[in-house]
């Protein structure tokens, strides 16, 4: 059953997905001598890594952490639309992650490409038992109509559920063309952290508390504990319906 921690603001929202996400890390670095883990985008995230590259510089051996990211723009490596180069600007630039370590997917290229090229990258992680990719951490946002990484409600990409990773046309949000881990690919995670802030995103969490079947988050939750995996959601009281 996933966790619902309610915090004061999207500032108290990242400083609590820094303090989990070290104890994630350092406790699959302790039990398997390395730590994967899945970045994400977004307001709250962005606040997480500045926490991280500062408060948390040297609380984790970053030299055996191995990082990814959710789902990417298909835009040219240095485009301020890049997720990728966001993070990397504030955080992966800063601590001292090994450059062979950071799995940037190569978003300059043409989505179907991209996407192979990513799962290419993602069988050579560690694997599960199930023969699927290691992630023992994994960030996810929301967005207002309850999708998460790229995966839309009614999206022909919802149900393109084979492939870990697959590209993405006609996006809701631009740009239209982007790729994105799937359902299947979260089955082997051991913890995500699920980041949400804003009134706006009230209904779509009450949804997801409710298992809907039609929602991206709601599904990608029910992949991750089908196999094991917790879920912690941070949300803002407005996210919850909340009032002061």
């Amino acid at each position: 059953m996933a966790q619902f921690e309610v915090q004061p603001d999207t500032q108290h929202i990242g400083e609590a997905a820094a303090a989990k996400t070290v104890a994630a890390l350092n406790q699959a670095i302790e039990s398997y001598g390395t730590a994967v883990w899945v970045l994400a985008g977004g307001t709250a995230p962005m606040i997480a890594y500045k926490v991280l590259a500062t408060k948390y510089q040297n609380a984790v051996d970053w030299s055996k952490v191995i990082v990814l990211i959710g789902d990417e723009r298909c835009v040219p490596l240095n485009d301020p639309d890049s997720n990728w180069h966001q993070i990397a600007s504030i955080f992966l630039n800063v601590v001292p992650i090994p450059e062979a370590n950071k799995l940037r997917p190569k978003s300059d290229l043409p989505a179907e490409e991209a996407a192979t090229d990513y799962a290419r990258v993602l069988a050579q992680l560690p694997q599960t038992k199930a023969g699927l990719p290691k992630l023992d951490v994994v960030w996810l946002g929301m967005g207002e109509d309850g999708h998460t990484l790229s995966l839309f409600p009614q999206h022909p990409c919802l149900q393109n559920t084979q492939p870990l990773v697959i590209p993405v046309h006609d996006s809701p949000k631009p740009p239209a063309d982007r790729i994105t881990l799937t359902l299947k690919a979260l089955q082997a995670t051991t913890s995500c952290i699920i980041m949400a802030s804003g009134a706006g995103k009230t209904e779509a969490i009450k949804k997801a508390r409710e298992d809907d079947s039609q929602l991206p988050i709601a599904r990608a939750v029910r992949a991750i504990e089908s196999r094991g995996g917790n879920v912690t959601w941070l949300v803002d009281p407005a996210a919850v319906g909340e009032t002061a």
